[in-house]
Parts: structure tokens; C-alpha cells; sequence
């Protein structure tokens, strides 16, 4: 057997038994693990707090035939602020939700887990109105750094380049644009809103434009089925006008 230390975050965690947990972390190498912790429901000494998500920890593990085995995890630091504000609290639930999509499952970039604390650092100092926009930026850099970038210039299946001025069709799903020659996609986005998003994008454009909400929804939804549901817990986040049906 062979032992592990590395602060991490918390992305998942479901009951294993009566008193166990099985979770997913993201650790500050960059590595996404499946782990089961052992009395995790009911163990205060080496599991304080109960491996909540939206916080940071310092966790050791063992790894065996059997698989990992989370041995401790003390939790380093909190963002009261994620739990105080329904806004907040869903935008960081569902990055979490991305980066455990698109996370990979060997150490080596730090990345994914440097833009996991950015977003909860932003989402808990600025007002809760910009959580939609933090998260949608959050997700669009999550899915371009892991090599799965949503395209937004050029059609998915085609290449064929779509103009500045032109309305264009999204498949989340397929990754970006689908141009109507290659069957187009579910959902319309404006050349005005594709120059919103980004701006949205852009260093320092936290602010999202309330009818691009809709459209940021269906991108964020396309990710993975986990998402989904955070997204409905709190639909207010995302409930607008701008995804508008082909």
C-alpha cells in the first residue's frame, strides 16, 4: 500500500452503506479520485464536517488492490459566504459539478483546481447578481483548458466559419456551433449575444446580459446530467427570455 497527502476539494459524495461515504475530490495536482471513507458519516475526528463540499481540505489516503481508501480529511478553509446566498451557493455547486466532469484522473495540472478556489473566492466577495455570469465563465474556461472548448467562431462538424454578423445555431452537446448545412442546433444565439458572451468572457466581465442566460443554461446543461439538477434547484439563476427554441 502507499499513502497520499494533498489539500483538495470535495465534488461529490454519495452514502455507501450505514456510515460510509463515497466521494469524488479534486486535488491541488490537478487529479480527480474516486475514494471510499470508511464511518465518514460518523466519524467527527477524522472527518469533521462530514466531507462537505464548498470547502477546502487537507486529506490523506491509501491506496490498495481494493482501490483508495480516504484515511482523514481536515477541513483548511470555508466560504461561509457560498452558504449564506441561494445565488452563490447553486453557482458553486454546479462548478463543482463541472470539474468533476471534466477533471482528469491523473495529477500533473494544477489548473482545474486553481479555477475551482478562484470561483469561490469571486462568487463569495462579489454581489450575488454576478454568480450566473462568474459560473458561466467558470465553465467555458473549465471546458477550453481540459481541451473541449465551446466554439463559438466556426461550425462543430464543418468547420465552416460563421460571421461576426450572423445568427447562428448551438448544440451544447456537440460542443458549439452547428451550422444549418450540417442540421443546425437546438437553440438560437444572436451576433449580439455571441458578442455579450464574450464579453462575459473577457478579463474582468463578470456581468452577464440577462438574455444570454438562457443560452448559458443549455451550454452548462450539455456538460454532463449532473449539472442539471443544481440548475434546477434554483432556476431563478438562469430563468430568462434568451434560449429560444430553433
Amino acid at each position: 500500500m502507499s499513502e497520499h497527502r494533498a489539500r483538495c476539494f470535495v465534488l461529490a459524495r454519495v452514502a455507501s452503506r450505514e456510515n460510509d461515504l463515497r466521494v469524488a475530490i479534486l486535488t491541488e495536482h490537478g487529479a480527480r479520485l474516486d475514494l471510499l471513507a470508511h464511518g465518514a458519516q460518523r466519524s467527527g475526528r477524522r472527518f469533521p464536517g462530514g466531507l462537505t463540499p464548498l470547502a477546502l481540505y487537507d486529506a490523506t489516503w491509501t491506496e490498495s488492490r481494493r482501490g483508495l481508501r480516504l484515511d482523514g480529511a481536515q477541513m483548511v478553509r470555508a466560504w461561509p459566504a457560498l452558504l449564506a446566498d441561494l445565488r452563490r451557493n447553486t453557482a458553486a455547486a454546479v462548478g463543482s459539478c463541472v470539474a468533476n466532469e471534466v477533471a482528469e484522473g491523473e495529477p500533473g495540472d494544477s489548473a482545474p483546481f486553481l479555477l475551482l478556489g478562484e470561483l469561490f473566492d469571486d462568487l463569495s466577495a462579489r454581489d450575488p447578481s454576478l454568480a450566473a455570469g462568474r459560473l458561466v465563465r467558470f465553465t467555458l474556461e473549465s471546458l477550453a483548458h481540459s481541451g473541449i472548448a465551446v466554439a463559438l467562431d466556426r461550425c462543430v462538424r464543418c468547420d465552416t466559419p460563421a460571421p461576426d454578423h450572423a445568427l447562428v445555431t448551438v448544440d451544447p452537446k456537440e460542443g458549439g456551433i452547428v451550422c444549418r448545412g450540417c442540421g443546425g442546433g437546438p437553440y438560437r444565439v444572436t451576433a449580439a449575444d455571441r458578442a455579450a458572451l464574450r464579453a462575459t468572457l473577457s478579463p474582468g466581465g463578470h456581468a452577464l446580459d440577462p438574455a444570454l442566460m438562457g443560452v448559458c443554461a443549455a451550454v452548462i446543461r450539455g456538460v454532463a446530467e449532473a449539472v442539471a439538477g443544481h440548475l434546477t434547484r434554483a432556476e431563478a439563476l438562469f430563468r430568462v427570455s434568451g434560449q429560444v427554441p430553433k
